[in-house]
């Protein structure tokens, strides 16, 4: 399936990355948090994103091919959920976790030797989103809550920095005009991003209307 254009990326510093070993072969493989939902996280100053933990249910429920690569690098792939043996993705209350086999390629084994020495802490994802609410606080500053998206990629990475602008396609500018867009009219606290609930479609619809939708 081709890739929507606003495909974003995010890391995350986290200190679960590990290496694990399993069968006879030793098959080794790279296993860690990859996204972290309900927290909110600021990517610039004075704008704010979380991830709603139902996200992306749908993505991993529909059987679309999701990869992992290192260091958001195509040519260091590492596996896909269609590979053998496959890429594993599974939620907790925490977040998404993945398992990805490491393949005996020279960069997989660049990459075990960098896990075992602890160089690499973080995890990536690229992402869609396709569901979105944007709303504005009383000093000014940007929160989007993040509904409900489609992963095209998710692996390690040896620097990550989630507030540090990779958002791939989307520039900071862009981002920030089109929350300016759409919070042009402040929602009431009553029907705060707080107060969203993804199985209340009336109530999603509703403040997506009050800012413009997508």
């Amino acid at each position: 399936m081709p890739a929507p254009k606003n495909i974003e990326k995010r890391e995350i510093v986290v200190d679960n990355i590990e290496l694990r070993s399993e069968g006879e072969g030793e098959q080794r493989f790279v296993e860690g948090l990859g996204i972290v939902y309900d927290k909110e996280v600021e990517l610039w100053d004075g704008y704010f994103e979380k991830i709603h933990p139902e996200a992306f249910t749908r993505c991993l429920k529909s059987g679309e091919e999701i990869k992992s690569y290192f260091n958001h690098d195509p040519d260091f792939v590492l596996s896909t959920t269609r590979s053998k043996p496959a890429l594993e993705l599974y939620n907790t209350t925490e977040g998404l976790r993945f398992r990805s086999p490491i393949p005996p390629t020279s960069y997989g084994n660049d990459l075990i030797i960098n896990l075992e020495r602890k160089n690499v802490r973080g995890a990536s994802f690229s992402f869609f989103v396709e569901d979105d609410v944007i709303t504005v606080d009383e000093k000014g500053r940007y929160h989007r809550h993040i509904i409900k998206g489609e992963i095209f990629e998710v692996g390690p990475v040896t620097n990550p920095a989630y507030s540090s602008a990779k958002v791939g396609v989307r520039s900071k500018e862009e981002m920030f005009k089109e929350a300016e867009t759409r919070c042009r009219h402040p929602v009431p606290e009553s029907e705060s991003i707080e107060t969203i609930n993804i199985n209340k479609s009336e109530q999603r619809k509703k403040l997506l209307t009050i800012h413009g939708g997508i």
